[in-house]
């Protein structure tokens, strides 16, 4: 665990921020490869990514706050400290759905050939979130001895977690061995990120727009619930049932993504008719 890739001073470089940071430049440069291909404006497309990065963040750390507002409710400048760690990729999602969607209406941009284009790109950037999220300790995974099972040390965040449920003693020098939750879900967008660039550069999503986005919300939303059962961090229950909040947005997720791809083979399987007058 290494919270803190260096300090000079009071200055301190959060691995959590350096990650997302990096995850961010990352994207990025990706994006740019795909829209290059495609002929997109990359001028308006840097723009565009500017106010998605700032939304984004905005939007994940509100939901985080919402989820754990008793956290919170007594040192709202807390809130602030999203270096630290504390963010929701769904509150990112949402809120960079909608700053989309509303760019692609003032610009009279087709919407689902831009949606594509970042759906293809944000597996990565999340891929290195969730490397920032496994240095941090945050987002940890339930105690299982298993291969891959890592140990925090004493005052990090599984450590403290598991203090206070009773599992350990305040004199554990390490905590119970925990599933790494976080790098399965960065290997899991990782390999997705690679399959949907592929795909945004065949033939195929060109004829079907909105094929990369729909298969972007379906993959990862089946990944989020699964990496969602692997996890012990404190997690909200709306309603009082079995399901985490990110569970049930899950399950949004796949049935928009499965509702787009019906679309998008709809949509061709139309275009390849023949018209009887012609």
């Amino acid at each position: 665990m290494h919270p803190e890739l260096f300090r000079l001073g009071d200055f301190a470089l959060h691995s959590y921020g350096a990650c997302l940071a990096a995850g961010i430049l990352a994207a990025y440069y990706a994006l740019m490869r795909l829209a290059r291909r495609r002929g997109m404006d990359e001028g308006r497309l840097s723009n565009l990514v500017t106010l998605l990065v700032v939304g984004g963040l905005a939007g994940a750390r509100v939901f985080f706050v919402a989820e754990h507002w008793n956290w919170y409710r007594g040192d709202l400048l807390a809130a602030l400290k999203v270096w630290e760690g504390g963010l929701v990729y769904y509150g990112s999602l949402v809120a960079g759905a909608a700053l989309l969607a509303l760019w692609c209406v003032a610009t009279r941009t087709a919407p689902l050939a831009v949606f594509d284009l970042f759906a293809a790109v944000v597996p990565l950037g999340q891929a290195f979130g969730r490397l920032g999220c496994f240095l941090n300790g945050c987002c940890h995974g339930r105690v299982a001895d298993t291969f891959a099972s890592v140990r925090y040390p004493a005052g990090s965040i599984p450590w403290r977690w598991q203090v206070g449920a009773g599992l350990i003693g305040n004199s554990s020098a390490v905590s119970l061995p925990v599933i790494p939750a976080q790098l399965v879900e960065a290997a899991g967008c990782l390999v997705l990120s690679l399959a949907l660039c592929a795909l945004h550069r065949s033939r195929t999503s060109q004829a079907r727009p909105g094929l990369v986005v729909g298969s972007y919300l379906a993959a990862y939303g089946a990944l989020r619930f699964f990496t969602e059962t692997l996890r012990a961090d404190e997690r909200a229950h709306p309603f009082g049932g079995a399901l985490t909040i990110s569970q049930c947005i899950s399950v949004a997720a796949i049935a928009a993504g499965v509702a787009l791809l019906l679309l998008a083979a709809a949509r061709t399987r139309g275009e390849g008719k023949v018209r009887p007058d012609a």
